[in-house]
């Protein structure tokens, strides 16, 4: 039987690493039956499918490069199509690595997407197009699928609430760019500030126990 000195506990099966600080054991093999079976990941499950992925970035990536050291006259627009590829890497994972977390995931998606479009929209001399129109719009495809999705699921309001809280104040935001004067196009704002008081008023009305409940819990209060 093997042990780990860090944890102090002893390890029944053949495991070259301890299943709770990952450090090495020490000791001999038995031949028993393994009490922690190894759960392959979404990555070694898909493989090929994402060593495929990954090749096809590269060659798409390298391609753009190529073509724009040939024609530089348009500018450096490789650098939009690399930046393009990292972010549809990181939403990738980010779906991936929260794929159980329905609501968490579209929290995060809607944060990096955000952060993507500005950046986007910044390095391409600032049209303001993000800021007026989509990130208003996700946000709102954001709060009417948070009310839906967790429904068609049957989860429990305790389990997404937070995060519905925390989609709806990322919506009032744009309210701060209208009040600045940043804003050319001003509708798609409004439509998602008025969405997102009318979502966490409802919260407030009809979950307000659930949602202070889930708060002290959160917060340790």
């Amino acid at each position: 039987m093997k042990k780990c000195e860090k944890c102090k506990v002893n390890i029944i099966g053949k495991r070259e690493s301890c299943p709770l600080c990952q450090g090495f054991l020490l000791g001999r093999d038995e031949e028993q039956e393994e009490i922690f079976p190894r759960i392959s990941s979404v990555y070694k499950l898909h493989n090929l499918f994402f060593r495929i992925l990954i090749l096809v970035s590269i060659v798409i990536a390298t391609l753009s490069v190529t073509l724009n050291i040939m024609i530089p006259q348009r500018g450096a627009w490789s650098l939009f199509i690399i930046g393009g590829l990292v972010s549809v890497w990181v939403s990738l994972i980010t779906a991936i690595n929260k794929r159980n977390n329905i609501p968490k995931n579209i929290v995060y998606q809607v944060v990096i997407i955000s952060i993507a479009l500005v950046l986007w929209d910044y390095m391409t001399n600032w049209k303001g197009w993000s800021i007026e129109y989509i990130i208003p719009i996700l946000c709102v495809f954001a709060m009417i699928s948070m009310a839906i999705i967790p429904k068609i699921l049957k989860l429990k309001m305790e389990d997404y609430i937070l995060y519905l809280i925390i989609d709806g104040v990322f919506g009032i935001a744009p309210l701060i760019f209208i009040l600045i004067g940043i804003l050319d196009v001003i509708y798609p704002s409004l439509i998602c500030v008025a969405t997102s008081i009318i979502s966490l008023s409802t919260i407030l009305i009809f979950e307000g126990d659930s949602m202070r409940a889930e708060m002290k819990k959160r917060l340790h209060l």
